[in-house]
Parts: C-alpha cells; structure tokens; sequence
C-alpha cells in the first residue's frame, strides 16, 4: 500500500472509531467532515517532497480529524500543516501551532454557545475570526464583557459574526498597548452604530496603524468613540490617513468674538539735553628761550 493509501485507511479507521459512539449524538450530527480527500493527498505529498516520515504526517493529520469530528472548522488547519511544510518547519513544531489553533477554535465555538451566538450552519467565519481575537490576546471574560455591553435590552439579539468582528478589532487595539477599557468602549459604539464586521476589522487595523499617535495623545480612543457616535464611518474617520485628533475643550480657547485689548503706546523717551560746550582752553604763554642773554 503506498503512502496515501496508508494515510486514508488510518483517517477511515478513526471516522469509524468516532461513529461507533465515543461522541455524543448531537456532537455527531454537528460533526464537519474531516478534510477532503484531495487535500489530504495533497499534504500527504507535500510531506513526502519535504522529507516528513508517513508517522509524522499522520501525526499532523489528526488534529485535523479530531476537530472535524467536533464540528469545528478543518480548512485553516489545513492550511496551516500546509504553511508550515512549505516553509520546511519541524513536523513537532507544526503540530504544536496546529493544536494550538484548533484549541483557539474549540475556546471560539464553546463561547459562542454559552452566550447563544452559534454561527449558522455552513458558516465557519464567526468561529474561524472569534479564535484569532483569542489568540491575538483578547480573553474569553472580555469577550462576554463586550456582548453585555453591546447588546443593549430590547433590541436585536447580537450576531455571532458581529460579536466576532468586534472581538478582533479589539485585540488589535489592545495590541497597540492602548487601554483595554477604552478599546472595548470604541468597539462597543461601533456595533452599537451598526458597523459590519469588515468594518469593524478595518477599525482596529486603523487604530494598530496609527498607534504613535494614540500613544503620543495626537489622537484619542475617547474621540474616536466620540465620532463613531456621531455616525461616521471607517473612510471618514481616517480620510487623508490620520485619525480624529484630539481637540482643547472649549473652556481652554479663547472666545474669537472677544477682542483682546490693545497695548498701550510705549511713552516717548525724552530727548536727553545737550551737553554744554566746553570753553576753550586759554593758550598757555610762550616760555622763554632757553640760553638768553641777560
């Protein structure tokens, strides 16, 4: 049996292990299947170009299997075994990042859930964006955080795709080292005013743009918040490239309608009098020749 052959009989062996019972129903009938077989056969070649043993292939394949099994989404694992053999990384190294990823994933799907927001069938996107926020640094607490104050009584129940958007654009603010609560407060207005989760991104991928200027107090998250408020978007709150700058408050300009008063003229000085003309000095008399005759 050559490699891929090898390769698809273990993957049948564990769909088979999976349906026998080890998973609950409903976990089952959420079950993605695990990754298509053109792509197995794909990354079963790569490995083999790149000098990966058939045991460290599969070993890499199995992340993958098991989070199809969960019904998490397959396609960026796949494509992250893939990266990480082009590049020639260490098979360890790429099963790592890969469980890495799918544990992000399994955190985004679970949280989801908890807080009713499953994404529609067929849809991996809120799932897929979710657990890049959490692995770009957002925590699941800031995560509920977010939707609570989002989500305001009475109106429509949040999206899963806007809570993730949200969620993402966050993590790169709080990447620019900028204060979490003010970051969360810009994106809170943001979903409040209806931006969609492209937006959202575009957002945060401004503010991680321009992070001197945050951080110099060029620019403020405050006044950003403040212009999302006044219902502009993303192209017209960094129209030119740069953001919202802070302005003085109004008590510290002066009023342009009050005139200010003018200078009094400086007094003349007094022209200082003549000085006197010294008298001449009177011509001393001559001295008598030296060696005269008496």
């Amino acid at each position: 049996m050559n490699t891929c052959g090898r390769m698809r009989a273990a993957w049948l062996a564990s769909l088979c292990l999976a349906a026998g019972g080890l998973l609950p129903g409903a976990a089952r009938a959420a079950a993605q299947p695990p990754v298509a077989p053109a792509d197995r056969d794909a990354i079963v070649r790569l490995a083999a170009e790149r000098g990966v043993t058939v045991e460290d292939a599969e070993t890499l394949l199995r992340p993958l299997d098991e989070a199809g099994a969960k019904g998490l989404p397959v396609a960026p694992l796949a494509n992250k075994v893939r990266e990480g053999l082009v590049k020639g990384a260490d098979p360890r190294r790429i099963d790592t990042v890969v469980r890495q990823m799918a544990g992000h994933l399994g955190a985004a799907d679970a949280l989801l859930r908890e807080m009713n927001l499953s994404a529609p069938p067929g849809r991996d996107e809120p799932v897929v964006l979710l657990a890049d926020a959490l692995s770009g640094g957002v925590t699941s607490n800031e995560v509920r955080e977010l939707r609570r104050q989002a989500q305001t009584a009475g109106t429509t129940p949040l999206a899963s795709d806007s809570l993730a958007g949200a969620a993402k654009g966050l993590a790169l603010i709080k990447s620019a080292s900028l204060p979490p609560a003010d970051a969360t407060a810009v994106m809170v207005e943001a979903v409040r005013h209806g931006y969609r989760s492209h937006e959202m991104l575009e957002l945060g991928r401004q503010v991680k743009r321009h992070e001197r200027d945050y951080r110099d107090g060029i620019a403020s998250l405050r006044g950003l918040r403040e212009a999302i408020a006044r219902g502009e978007r993303p192209d017209q709150l960094f129209a030119g490239g740069r953001p919202p700058t802070v302005e003085r408050p109004a008590e510290a300009r002066p009023d342009p309608a009050v005139e200010r008063p003018t200078r009094p003229a400086r007094p003349e000085t007094p022209e200082r009098p003549a000085r006197p003309e010294r008298p001449e000095r009177p011509q001393t008399p001559d001295r008598p020749e030296a060696g005269r005759a008496r």
